[in-house]
């Protein structure tokens, strides 16, 4: 076994298209890999130098858009654009500025119940949520959030109001490759 420290260490996360707006109400959406949940509480790491940020620092709502692994193409179409203008000098070799990420992914915008971001019509499930806190930090930035509002389609959705595990096809992003789950493996202990 060979002991190391990679300078990233993206392990597996499911990727969210993450909108929100800016001041003047113009909406963007980023994909990001590293969030999770507990109960209504949501927590997102995001880079500082990025438009995200600096829309959640302007109008502290979000919404999380959970593609399917089938969508990995148009969700990767928008990786090399940023909104943030000028493109940070850091960015320059790999980013190309636009005002509509939305269009470059063929993402369709819905209005949100609760909050000021648009919600993505092809994502069949989305979660409207309040930023609560925000952990600066050098680079990057620990958000912590409350979920007021989830949308899923019918499919998904058993016995009123959970998410069906065997019907949700999360897409996964695993050390920088996109990936779905695989095979049913079994269930926890506590719902046998």
């Amino acid at each position: 076994m060979k002991s190391f420290l990679p300078n990233m260490f993206y392990y597996g996360f499911p990727i969210v298209l993450l909108s929100t707006i800016d001041k003047e109400g113009k909406a963007n959406v980023t994909p990001i890999s590293c969030s999770f949940t507990i109960g209504t509480n949501a927590v997102i790491a995001l880079v500082k130098l990025n438009k995200v940020y600096h829309n959640v620092m302007e109008v502290p709502e979000v919404v999380f858009n959970f593609p399917t692994a089938a969508m990995w193409e148009q969700v990767d179409t928008i990786g090399p654009y940023t909104a943030q203008n000028p493109v940070p000098d850091v960015k320059k070799d790999k980013y190309t500025y636009t005002n509509d990420k939305f269009s470059i992914g063929g993402f369709t915008q819905l209005p949100s119940e609760k909050v000021r971001p648009p919600r993505i019509a092809e994502c069949p499930m989305q979660a409207e949520a309040i930023v609560k806190q925000v952990n600066d930090r050098d680079t990057y930035a620990i958000v912590e959030l409350e979920i007021v509002q989830v949308h899923a389609e019918d499919y998904l959705v058993m016995e009123g109001d959970k998410i069906n595990p065997l019907e949700w096809e999360p897409l996964i992003y695993n050390f920088k490759h996109y990936y779905g789950l695989g095979e049913h493996k079994g269930v926890n202990f506590g719902i046998r």
